[in-house]
């Protein structure tokens, strides 16, 4: 125990053990020196001993629940991961600085925000010259290079914008306006919007939702959403195969239902589909474009209504995504 104690105390790392009756039997240096226990912890119950009442709640939470709690805490301008571990004899409490990650998270996301910002302006004159070049070119060759330029440049301004969404969502500033709303309507407007490309790729959109159905959420976040499910379920369909939107309501949720008929998702993949960038077929994506950020966007748009979106695929046979909203009570 003398040897475990030794490496405890050098590691930089908090840790405290609680024995069921409530008494601190062991801390580190660590909790010390950060201030997040009194010196004189020992043999005291553990709302005696730390400083902070969110770790005391989240002490009595993990006694009397007796299971694993994760919570983030910020102390002395510095930021902290704590986890709780329940057992037999008591439960384990281990404190990880995560200050700097948290400083070069945001950092990365007003880096992003901040170039994205700067780059819409060029971007827009560059599309700009090149649409008033093309109007006025004769030469049939150079009109297509420069009408590539400019589909390239569309790229551009797809991935500037998505990039801006993602990073408010992320970063908490973009603020929700919710309304009850007729999910009906909000999958007509998403189908007239991506007809034009269903019809060439001969996909057909079915809307199966109850013209009666009510969801709470932002519209045009909710209409963002559900255009990104809708377009990547076109674009990795088959021909003559649809895409079918649904809803029902499930353990004080509202699920909308995405399926589709196309080349499905292989189980491997099933894990990262909702991470930015992350491509199952890099071959395939480039083909039917994109800025790989749909997915992303819908999980963080879910989550920012404090809701969740899952997949089920397989390979060859389609996909189904299930996006989960908490249904507004208080108006039914």
């Amino acid at each position: 125990m003398s040897i475990l104690s030794d490496f405890l105390r050098e590691v930089d790392e908090g840790y405290a053990v609680i024995n069921t009756s409530g008494i601190v039997v062991y801390a580190n240096d660590f909790m010390i020196k950060r201030h997040i226990i009194k010196e004189n912890w020992e043999g005291k119950l553990y709302y005696e001993c730390f400083n902070l009442l969110a770790f005391v709640s989240a002490i009595a939470e993990c006694i009397a629940e007796k299971k694993r709690i994760k919570i983030f805490v910020e102390h002395d301008q510095m930021e902290y991961s704590v986890d709780l571990f329940s057992a037999k004899d008591g439960i384990l409490l281990r404190i990880t600085d995560i200050t700097q990650f948290k400083r070069y998270e945001r950092s990365k996301k007003e880096f992003l925000a901040n170039v994205s910002h700067e780059l819409k302006t060029p971007i827009a004159i560059i599309r700009s010259i090149l649409e008033t070049l093309i109007e006025e070119e004769q030469d049939e060759k150079k009109k297509s290079m420069l009408e590539r330029a400019l589909r390239r440049s569309e790229d551009m301004k797809n991935l500037v914008e998505d990039l801006l969404i993602i990073t408010k969502l992320e970063s908490g500033e973009e603020k929700l306006r919710k309304e009850n709303l007729s999910l009906w309507d909000v999958v007509e407007l998403v189908f007239d919007n991506i007809k034009e490309v269903a019809q060439n790729k001969k996909v057909q959109l079915i809307n199966r939702v109850d013209e009666n159905f009510k969801i709470y959420a932002d519209q045009e976040k909710l209409a963002l959403l559900l255009l990104n499910l809708v377009d990547n379920a076109v674009k990795y369909n088959k021909t003559n195969g649809q895409v079918v939107v649904s809803a029902y309501t499930q353990d004080a949720h509202a699920v909308i239902e995405v399926s589709d008929t196309g080349i499905g998702i292989p189980k491997e993949h099933l894990p990262f589909v909702f991470e930015r960038f992350y491509r199952v077929d890099r071959s395939r994506s480039k083909e039917v474009g994109g800025t790989g950020l749909g997915l992303s966007i819908v999980k963080h748009i879910a989550l920012s209504h404090g809701g969740k979106v899952e997949v089920e695929s397989k390979e060859g046979e389609g996909s189904k995504f299930r996006v989960y909203l908490p249904v507004n009570y208080s108006t039914l």
